[in-house]
């Protein structure tokens, strides 16, 4: 945090409007608000408005606690360019093979793909200003003494990430599904984090939660899929890894640890 936020006033109308926003994200959440007739495309609607709203408080929260600068669109096409591997990892997570050779088809319709699509993007928004701006800035923070204090920073706020899935449990999900999906939560996450200390643009870091989820699911939840991991994809899928593992290293070793410092009052 600069050396400004201790003088930062916290006005009335800011805790208003915060309040408001909780409650109505509250009232969603349990009132069954007839949005639209169809029942899968009221649960779409209602959790887009949720995660949304709460997205929008923490980045509201975080600019009036003077961090408005991690939220600037910084280096939109270099970033791009940076994180290209990473959207790669996202294409991957869709079973292409089995869509080619007509063992993955999609059941609904191309409308509820769209709002498929927009619920992914706000899962994205949500989770990435929780654990990549608030969670990782803080623990950089906190941690700024320590001799690996980006690499412990990153792993951590991933690990946190990652255990944060385990609430799937109670939602119905089954333990190996569960536990697989910390351990590539864990890895993505960071991917993910090094990729927003690189470029310091979290709306391209939440695309690519966005696509990642969306590849990853969209044939799932609103398909048919038998037979994803055939051998071609699990080859193709264990090589990129690789690739991108040893990219996302390459990148880490470059950030610059002492630009977040000084450029930014930490």
């Amino acid at each position: 945090m600069n050396d400004k936020t201790h003088r930062i006033t916290i006005h009335t109308h800011q805790k208003i409007i915060t309040m408001a926003l909780i409650a109505l994200m509250i009232f969603i959440s349990f009132i069954d608000i007839p949005f639209v007739s169809d029942a899968q495309d009221q649960v779409i609607i209602s959790n887009i408005l949720v995660r949304s709203i709460g997205g929008f408080i923490v980045v509201y929260w975080m600019i009036i606690l003077g961090y408005a600068w991690l939220f600037k669109f910084h280096k939109g096409f270099q970033a791009f360019i940076i994180m290209i591997p990473g959207f790669l990892i996202s294409i991957n997570n869709f079973p292409i093979i089995a869509f080619l050779d007509d063992r993955a088809s999609l059941t609904a319709p191309l409308y509820r793909v769209f709002l498929f699509f927009l619920e992914c993007l706000s899962v994205g928004f949500f989770e990435e200003v929780i654990f990549r701006v608030v969670l990782l800035i803080f623990l950089l923070k906190t941690f700024s003494k320590l001799k690996m204090n980006l690499i412990f920073s990153i792993v951590l706020s991933s690990l946190i990430f990652a255990l944060s899935h385990i609430f799937n449990l109670f939602s119905g999900a089954s333990y190996s599904d569960t536990f697989l999906q910390i351990g590539y939560s864990f890895l993505v996450g960071m991917m993910w984090a090094v990729m927003f200390l690189k470029t310091k643009n979290i709306w391209l870091t939440i695309l690519l939660h966005a696509t990642f989820n969306f590849f990853g699911q969209v044939m799932f939840y609103l398909g048919d899929v038998s037979y994803r991991y055939d051998f071609y994809t699990v080859i193709i899928t264990i090589i990129l890894g690789l690739c991108v593992t040893i990219y996302t290293y390459m990148l880490y070793k470059k950030i610059s640890y002492k630009s977040w410092i000084h450029k930014h009052n930490f």
